[in-house]
């Protein structure tokens, strides 16, 4: 698969056309399949991609978009998990090399094992998003940033003004084995033996999932 990807997506609304945007600010060449002739202007508006203007679970319409030519193919329109993974399964009956992404609305991702290469679901990344802030805005100090595995969590955390390794370098601190510094939020630093643990700065830490709490009383107190 080349750096550069062709990538098919069908629904242009607010989901599919911020990914398609972000792909397309990255440098990937994009594929948008929308229905409403209305969405279909505005995307066409808003930067230079190929827009196709039909229903996406059309085989026919399908077959406009290049999927022999494409990389991954994403349905992430609003109609509900069953219609996206039957698009993708339709992409794939298509094209049987393709990647495959479908938006799903409801259930546990491991449901959908199988049927597609992976599934995105909207709402939940949203939630996660606004615990985030008001964590933040409640100055709890800990935020999780991303599931990474079931055992392993992406955390930040801001380094209270009393706590253990406050003012302390990296390799003065004995983190527990499972948990590593992987970057300085604010100070976009990358961790070195010598970076400081500066009090109210926050810094990016993987960490396993059974020693997530020493490693907050290390950073909070």
């Amino acid at each position: 698969m080349s750096t550069d990807l062709r990538v098919v997506i069908v629904g242009g609304q607010h989901v599919g056309y911020n990914a398609a945007r972000d792909l397309s600010e990255r440098g990937h060449d994009v594929v948008i399949i929308e229905k409403d002739p209305n969405r279909v202007a505005f995307l066409s508006e808003q930067y230079d991609a190929t827009v196709i203007e039909g229903d996406g679970g059309r085989r026919s319409i399908l077959e406009q978009a290049g999927l022999e030519r494409s990389d991954v193919f994403a349905a992430l329109t609003g109609y509900g998990a069953m219609t996206n993974i039957g698009i993708c399964t339709m992409a794939q009956e298509i094209e049987p090399d393709i990647g495959t992404v479908a938006r799903i609305d409801h259930g546990e991702k491991s449901e959908y094992a199988g049927l597609v290469d992976q599934v995105v679901y909207p709402e939940e990344l949203a939630a996660h998003a606004a615990t985030n802030e008001i964590v933040h805005v409640a100055g709890g100090g800990v935020q999780t940033i991303e599931h990474v595995t079931g055992d392993l969590t992406l955390l930040e955390i801001t380094v209270a003004e009393d706590a253990p390794v406050a003012g302390r370098e990296l390799q003065a601190v004995a983190f527990p084995r499972g948990a590593i510094v992987v970057a300085g939020r604010d100070s976009n630093q990358l961790p070195g033996p010598e970076m400081v643990l500066e009090p109210g700065l926050r810094y990016l830490i993987a960490v396993r999932n059974d020693i997530s709490d020493e490693v907050v009383r290390l950073l909070r107190g």
